[in-house]
């Protein structure tokens, strides 16, 4: 072998111990996946081992979305801006010396990039396992390396592209970039007392003038310490925004809103930016989003909001679970076994305690075989193997319509006779299945907007009174996710209660 190849060959060898050596390194310090040694050889492979980095233009636009990054809720030192920023100050002055190792590691990092902004930097994690089907995606990391090389004189256009195009993703960047804008020009105001009595309309009160400026309401040159109509408005709106009961009184829950930091804001928006990441992959562009943190559901034709509701989800002790799956068929006045976990905490202790519940609740007893019990033969203090079965009918606890979906827990979304526990601020009720305020209206739409064959014959068909199941046209993906987040367009945001205190374990996978 001559000198010149086998020059050429020692380079290449410590080419490869430098990159394997850097994403060992940084797996180990971010506890983070190592598909990204993968996605390098395979850029390696097509763009023919050559250099990338050796135009300044390129690294100038690799830098602006590098930086743009914080505002995705990512942090722009994960992804070598230091080391890309002191190569762009050397071409200032001279044409640097890049070694093929260290055009690599760049390459390494705008890859990661773009897979994190993809598929989400906590893909490999164990937390929300619901959100790590992208494994069902055998072409993403092709993907990733596709929009790679396909933008490589304009990085920050690949980022752009590889973001969530959902209008909920793009709304909270806009949060977070407004929030920071906001925590840079001027400091936090001091924080509102909450543990005194309640302001309302006529209270005198020097937390009244702080509280006008945490709203952003004219404070008057007099009786600026009045509680006065205009702010009761505005506490009004503030309490609608943010979900709480909007009377105009400011109380302690009010007032827990309002003294959330900037800092606290961004830190949600973060964890839950990375959520709409994971789930990404999944969102097809007819697609069904209950959330549970906020309690409501979206049904998106064609990326066009078709359906908006509140719904009542599974409370703290008995959470509705995450997953992702497709809406198959509905139920019409259906019938309501009621589950083990129902029946044992709640329909037999109400039964020992008074026998007619079981008629006033139109409830039939059924061995597991199906056969019909006399209830009065049965000693209720030692039952034994037994089943509930609610008829159908405006009684029945699942209402007219049920929503379903392959799952393992057996989880469907359905109507409810309970319509007033939607006026409520906070609507964990259930059991783990999720209630729909206007879920018939909801079934009409998918079945209208799937093509199915009963669409026309809906409203004779419930209002039979028979129980029937019907398929959908066509399946339509369906997420029960968590967000504890939302915001509006022009970044305005929308806390939900964390109940199932999930936040905090997807901010630690984000920063480890």
């Amino acid at each position: 072998m001559t000198g010149k190849h086998l020059y050429k060959k020692t380079s290449q060898l410590m080419m490869v111990s430098l990159i394997g050596l850097f994403f060992t390194l940084q797996a180990s310090a971010s506890n983070m996946p190592t598909d990204r040694h993968s996605l390098l050889v395979e850029f390696l492979r097509l763009t023919d081992k050559k250099p990338q980095w050796q135009d300044p233009q390129r690294l100038r636009s690799l830098e602006f979305g590098v930086k743009n990054l914080l505002n995705d809720g990512l942090e722009p030192s994960n992804y070598q801006l230091k080391r890309i920023q002191q190569l762009i100050n050397q071409f200032d002055d001279q044409i640097p010396e890049i070694s093929a190792a260290e055009d690599a590691v760049i390459s390494g990092a705008y890859l990661e990039a773009i897979a994190d902004l993809m598929l989400g930097r906590t893909r490999n994690s164990n937390v929300e396992r619901y959100l790590n089907y992208q494994n069902q995606q055998p072409n993403a990391f092709a993907a990733i390396v596709q929009l790679a090389v396909t933008y490589l004189d304009e990085p920050s256009v690949a980022f752009d592209k590889a973001r969530p195009q959902v209008q909920e993703y793009q709304s909270l960047r806009t949060a977070h970039q407004r929030i920071l804008e906001q925590i840079q020009a001027s400091p936090s105001l001091p924080l509102i007392t909450p543990d005194r009595p309640s302001l309302r309309l006529g209270v005198i009160d020097p937390r009244v003038t702080l509280l006008r400026r945490h709203l952003g309401v004219e404070i008057p040159e007099i009786d600026s310490d009045v509680y006065d109509q205009d702010l009761m408005e505005a506490v009004r709106q503030f309490q609608s925004q943010q979900g709480l009961e909007a009377d105009g009184i400011a109380g302690p829950q009010t007032f827990a809103h309002i003294n959330r930091t900037p800092e606290q804001d961004l830190v949600a928006i973060r964890v839950n930016l990375e959520r709409w990441r994971r789930v990404n992959l999944a969102l097809t562009d007819s697609r069904v989003i209950a959330n549970i943190a906020g309690a409501t559901i979206h049904y998106y034709q064609d990326n066009q909001l078709e359906f908006y509701s509140r719904t009542q989800v599974g409370r703290r002790d008995r959470p509705t679970p995450l997953m992702i799956s497709e809406i198959s068929h509905f139920t019409l006045n259906p019938t309501w076994t009621i589950p083990p976990t129902i029946y044992r905490n709640d329909k037999l202790p109400a039964i020992q305690n008074d026998p007619s519940y079981i008629q006033s609740n139109r409830l039939t007893v059924l061995d597991t075989q199906g056969n019909r019990l006399d209830p009065d033969l049965i000693d209720w203090d030692n039952p034994g193997s037994i089943l509930l079965r609610q008829s159908s009918g405006p009684h029945n606890a699942l209402g007219q319509v049920v929503i379903r979906f392959p799952n393992r827990q057996s989880i469907y979304l359905h109507d409810t006779p309970n319509q007033r526990l939607f006026d409520r601020n906070q609507r964990y009720f259930s059991s783990g299945c999720i209630r729909v305020e206007d879920a018939t209206l909801l079934v009409n739409k998918l079945l209208e907007a799937t093509h199915s064959a009963q669409a026309s014959q809906f409203d004779s068909l419930l209002s039979s009174g028979s129980t029937r199941n019907i398929n959908i046209g066509q399946p339509v993906t369906i997420v029960l996710g968590y967000w504890t987040v939302n915001a509006t367009p022009a970044g305005d945001i929308q806390v939900f209660t964390d109940i199932y205190g999930l936040d905090s374990a997807m901010l630690s996978a984000l920063n480890g």
